[in-house]
């Protein structure tokens, strides 16, 4: 394996927590060293790392605390 990549992969916990778990993806980096981009792609879909999965998460906490200030009124 190429080192730089061997260097993203260490570098990067979620990744590296994500290709132990999804092990039959090293051999698909082996192959093709250009896979890296799309699997770190996979890699933020799994754990919501995306844009519109933080967007998600930030709405549902505001409405999580307007519950609460509704409560306590």
């Amino acid at each position: 394996m190429i080192v730089k990549i061997q260097f993203m992969i260490n570098s990067n916990p979620y990744l590296k927590k994500f290709l132990r778990e999804n092990s039959y993806y090293y051999k698909e980096l082996i192959r093709n060293p250009n896979f890296i981009n799309e699997l770190v792609i996979l890699m933020k879909k799994e754990y919501k790392l995306s844009l519109p999965a933080k967007l998600d998460k930030i709405k549902q906490d505001i409405s999580m605390i307007n519950n609460v200030m509704e409560i306590l009124n």
